[in-house]
């Protein structure tokens, strides 16, 4: 798109870069009594995904589901469940970030292998079965040896 790219390079900057940081926390509890949170209120993840939309309309579904139980106790245990994979991820992509060999050594294996970063982005959206998730691991372990 050549004539874009030029109307584009003649562009100033309109504005200051701003963005959204990652910043995960956990809470002990995320109920008590009559009272729920969800959504970044309950816990934050990755906020460049859209990780944090899909797991707020996730942890609504369960909050009715536990309210029309009778049980708000039983959103914990649910809400445990849904942040387990994210955290995870999360807590990955932190140390990268953190540790510039390990980023170096994690974006070459990725450079060289697309198929092995396609397969944790599928971890990452909760797309993946319990047996992708363990094979995805075990091969970027043994990439990352190896590399």
């Amino acid at each position: 798109m050549p004539e874009l790219a030029e109307r584009i390079s003649r562009a100033g900057q309109g504005s200051r870069e701003r963005g959204a940081i990652t910043l995960m926390h956990a809470l002990r509890r995320v109920s008590v009594g009559n009272v729920a949170l969800v959504g970044d209120a309950s816990g934050g993840v990755d906020a460049i995904t859209g990780e944090g939309m899909r797991l707020t309309f996730q942890q609504a579904t369960a909050v009715a589901a536990a309210i029309a139980r009778g049980e708000l106790r039983t959103y914990e245990e649910a809400h445990r469940r849904m942040l387990m994979r994210p955290m995870w991820m999360g807590k990955l992509i932190l140390q990268m970030s953190r540790r510039a060999k390990l980023r170096g050594r994690m974006l070459g294996i990725f450079a060289e292998n697309p198929k092995l970063f396609a397969q944790l982005l599928s971890i990452h959206v909760g797309q993946a079965t319990l047996g992708r998730v363990l094979s995805t691991g075990a091969q970027l372990g043994w990439e990352f040896l190896a590399a």
